[in-house]
């Protein structure tokens, strides 16, 4: 029995592990069977669901019901059928479309039911198609539901039998997986206990003295299976680590260079290794860290200098390199800026812009085509060049330093986006290490920023004088517009109908021009906004800057116009004064907006902020152009005007209610000419004629003012004979019936009335001679 429980206490636990792992594919085997076999049935629920439906289905068309629900006879029949079908033949049923299970007995017993199914289902369908009355039909179909019916309850109480029989084998399989557990169970638990708890424990006891520290305290715990091996390699890792601690201990003193106690050249020591690869990184981090520093003080130096010499390229320039090289412990040291030419077809140039040796600025001009010599070239592959081993002829590599003949070039591209905007070149008597090659490409990168900062700012101030200057320039426009508008308003009150659609077009306009609502935003110093009207919140609905609002920085929602609009409010925070106009297109449209950006100051004169409003002028700009087609035929219909009064010999002239001349014709103006009577628009009528005829045209003048109509003959006697003058007066309206004017037409009908004269005399002498007849 000793012998035995021996052989148990060194039995593997790797074979423990196998035996409870077949006792648990076991239990898993019989949980499976019990799962398929207990629990809510899914077949059970759709045999109890469907079948039972089966009554309300079948409900309306009972005899008692058919009448309400005749039109739905067919889908109620396909309804039932379906589920008869179903249960016979198989197929799915229920909203989550369940695979139905065919039942041999409910099967035979739903066989059944169609055999009393199919004849009520003819006399239903001899209902719906009109063939038989539902009164002709009633006793016959109350006959057949009620057979139909009386078979349905035997399907029922079949599909209660099937549903009981499952639930007595469901309890019968799961009392069998309890027994089944509890055994299970009991038997893992002795092992469990024995065989791996209890010999764990004495080793925890053992390894908590361990890991308090005590290296000098061993386990002690003997047998051949797994667990013995554990203590066993416990009792060498405590040996390991007493010497790994004194190594460790070393190392946390700053002993980089400390010796690893215990090892000979063949060990397999992964702790020992491990350590002395930790030994190696830290050697390794501490340069990187040594290094990082340098980096970051670097970037921090240089950040103070672009920041506060963005203005001035030149300068920028000089300040870069004269520190990049101290800063890079270099001797020599050169900046170039590529142009930007104005011309498409023109090529960019690389511009020294600084140089910098031996503590000395150096004051050199030099221009560089892209591709030639070293510095060209970086600038044409848009990488980085490296020289360690530099030639005798260096001078002949055409480099942007000169004669000097350095141990090192290091030439890097300043890059932003992948857009070249200059050149930085050190040479150095000393090799550049890695590490500062790639502090130069990455400051390459700011300093392209501030560069393109720097040359934008000077096109922004370069733009903002030309639109000053073109503002102005639109504002005397603006000015003579408005003159030429108001002499045509002038000439559109002397034509009538014509004179007030124009009047009304203007007031159109005017009104659209002065009814305007200014959009307003105030920021303070940190570019936060204080306030947002109403007019600009409404206009921000549906785009990009919808989400703007007070305590939003103004500059985050901009995208690429940001730093456009950031270089404007840094101008302004200076005091400075912004009116111009842009092309906007925040929802997409195509509009002018006007701005005017102001500092925001205290009584004491400091600046805490700025206010800009901005106003839509995509309305005067259409207004210009409308008066621009409005003058255009105005001058059309003036020129109309005058060939239809001037292609005439009548007279012809108008006057207003003042009795002022609005228009006349050359006929008219030569015989007043003949006179010495110069007659033109807005001269009297009445200033003009002699005393004795004033009273008289008045008179007639006043009569078609007040809205009628006269025609009036006159004989005038002249030194070749005496003339008959038919003159016409009659009121002009406006479109709204008003008189605003007289016109008057004088047309010679001498001859005429000589025809007329004529004309009754042959009459008279055909009648004459009739009579004599």
């Amino acid at each position: 029995m000793a012998n035995w429980r021996r052989r148990l206490y060194d039995w593997k636990i790797r074979n423990l592990a196998y035996s409870m792992g077949f006792g648990i594919f076991l239990l898993a085997i019989a949980i499976y069977l019990v799962i398929m076999h207990t629990g809510i049935n899914e077949q059970s629920v759709l045999r109890t669901k469907t079948i039972g439906s089966l009554d309300n289905i079948s409900t309306p068309l009972s005899p008692k019901y058919i009448d309400l629900h005749k039109e739905n006879i067919g889908s109620n029949v396909r309804a039932v059928e379906k589920i008869l079908f179903t249960y016979t033949k198989g197929g799915e049923l229920g909203e989550e479309k369940i695979e139905v299970k065919i039942d041999k007995k409910l099967k035979a017993e739903v066989e059944d039911l169609i055999v009393y199914w199919n004849p009520l289902k003819e006399v239903l369908y001899s209902i719906q198609d009109g063939e038989t009355s539902i009164s002709d039909a009633k006793e016959n179909h109350q006959k057949k539901y009620n057979a139909f019916i009386k078979q349905l309850g035997n399907v029922k109480e079949l599909v209660n039998e099937i549903n009981q029989e499952e639930e007595e084998a469901e309890t019968l399989y799961t009392i069998l997986l309890f027994l089944y557990v509890f055994l299970l169970s009991s038997f893992i638990y002795w092992i469990v206990k024995y065989l791996i708890l209890n010999p764990i424990y004495k080793i925890s006891l053992s390894a908590r003295e361990l890991a308090k520290g005590n290296l000098t305290e061993k386990i002690n715990y003997k047998s051949k299976n797994e667990l013995g091996y554990i203590a066993q390699n416990i009792n060498s890792m405590a040996e390991i680590l007493e010497n790994a601690t004194d190594f460790t201990t070393k190392i946390g003193e700053g002993k980089l260079d400390a010796d690893y106690k215990g090892l000979d050249e063949d060990h397999d020591n992964s702790l020992a290794s491990s350590l002395l690869q930790m030994r190696e990184k830290m050697q390794a981090s501490a340069k990187a860290d040594k290094e990082r520093s340098w980096v970051n003080e670097g970037l921090a130096k240089f950040a103070d200098i672009l920041r506060n010499n963005n203005d001035n390229i030149e300068e920028l320039s000089y300040q870069i390199i004269s520190n990049l090289v101290k800063f890079m412990e270099a001797n020599q040291g050169a900046l170039f800026v590529l142009t930007e030419p104005d011309d498409e077809n023109e090529e960019s140039k690389i511009i020294l812009e600084a140089a910098y040796a031996y503590e000395r600025r150096k004051r050199i001009k030099k221009e560089i085509a892209i591709g030639e010599g070293l510095v060209g070239q970086s600038v044409q592959e848009g990488d980085r060049i490296y020289l360690t081993e530099v030639p005798e002829d260096y001078i002949e590599i055409k480099s942007g330093l000169g004669e000097t003949l350095p141990r090192c070039v290091l030439i890097v591209p300043l890059k932003i986006n992948e857009e070249i905007k200059g050149v930085v070149e050190i040479a150095s008597i000393q090799d550049i290490p890695e590490y500062k090659i790639d502090f130069v490409e990455k400051l390459g990168e700011n300093i392209a920023s501030t560069i393109s900062n720097a040359k934008t700012n000077e096109r922004t101030k370069k733009l903002l004088i030309e639109s000053q200057e073109m503002t102005e320039q639109m504002r005397s426009q603006e000015e003579e517009m408005r003159q030429n508008m108001e002499e045509m308003e002038a000439t559109q009150e002397e034509m009538g109908r014509a004179q007030t659609e124009m009047a009304e077009k203007e007031a159109n306009l005017n009104a659209l021009i002065n009814n305007t609502t200014d959009s307003i935003i105030l920021i303070d110093t940190d570019y936060k906004i204080i306030l947002m009207n109403d007019v600009i919140k409404n206009r921000y609905k549906g785009t990009q800057y919808e989400k703007m609002k007070e305590g939003s920085n103004a500059l985050e929602m901009l995208g690429d116009v940001r730093d456009e609009w950031k270089s404007y409010y840094d101008r302004v925070f200076k005091g400075e004064f912004l009116s111009f106009t842009i092309k906007s297109s925040v929802k997409g449209e195509d509009s002018y907006r006007h701005y005017d950006i102001h500092p925001i100051k205290q009584k004491d004169g400091t600046i805490t902020g700025a206010s800009v409003f901005s106003r839509d002028i995509t309305k005067e700009k259409q207004v210009e152009l409308q008066r621009e087609e409005n003058a255009i035929k105005l001058a059309q219909r003036e020129f109309v005007l005058h060939g239809m009064i001037n292609n005439t010999d009548d007279t012809y002239f108008a006057i207003n209610t003042d009795y002022e001349i609005l228009v006349v014709n050359d006929v008219l103006k030569k015989r007043f000419n003949e006179s010495g009577v110069d007659l033109k628009p807005g001269l009297s009528i009445l200033s003009i004629l002699p005393k004795e005829q004033l009273d008289k045209w008045k008179a007639r003048y006043d009569k078609a003012l007040a809205g009628e109509k006269l025609r009036i003959e006159e004989i005038r006697e002249l030194k070749t004979g005496n003339l008959t003058i038919e003159t016409r007066c009659e009121p002009i309206l406006n479109d709204k019936s008003e008189v605003i004017g007289v016109s008057t037409v004088s047309k010679d009908i001498t001859e005429l009335k000589k025809a007329q004269e004529e004309k009754e005399k042959l009459q008279k002498e055909v009648e004459r001679l009739k009579g004599k007849k």
